[in-house]
């Protein structure tokens, strides 16, 4: 988390810009973004239920886009989000579900700049995590190239939605 701290510093600033929409956009791409950055496959690395939960999830946000509601029944939608923790032990499960859960709660209000970034750190200690570096330093992070790449397309993702 080291990297992703430093190389995150100024985009709050980006952020804060962001209309509501754009900033819910820009979460939902993140998560995504998550999803495909882990080695070899989301699928592969985790157990089936979490990953079909975990994108139903993401479709529901973005068939609900907008609404303050999730359209489903909050507390099973939550019970059955944190159970994912509770029946995969695979490193990351924990920071999928935070993020989800964070955007869940978010889009009852306005997401805020901690908001998102709260997602987006998730997001990339997800794919941390699932990197099994035996000991996290900032050298280690700078190293693994799949953390790097990880970070530039956070960035990117974060300067896009504030270009448009």
């Amino acid at each position: 988390m080291l990297l992703w701290d430093e190389e995150s510093r100024p985009w709050g600033e980006r952020i804060e810009t962001l209309s509501p929409g754009r900033r819910q956009t820009l979460c939902l791409d993140a998560i995504d973004l998550c999803f495909a950055s882990f080695q070899p496959s989301f699928e592969e690395d985790f157990a089936p239920e979490t990953v079909r939960f975990a994108r139903e999830a993401v479709g529901l946000f973005r068939g609900r886009f907008g609404d303050a509601s999730l359209g489903v029944p909050e507390e099973q939608f939550f019970d059955d989000l944190y159970a994912l923790q509770e029946n995969d032990f695979s490193p990351g499960t924990a920071s999928i579900v935070m993020a989800i859960s964070e955007y869940a709660d978010g889009i009852q209000r306005e997401l805020s700049t901690a908001d998102v970034l709260a997602i987006l750190s998730a997001c990339y200690e997800a794919v941390l995590n699932s990197e099994r570096i035996p000991r996290v330093t900032l050298e280690a992070e700078r190293e693994n190239q799949n953390l790097v790449n990880l970070i530039a397309a956070q960035r990117e993702l974060v300067t896009t939605a504030a270009s448009e």
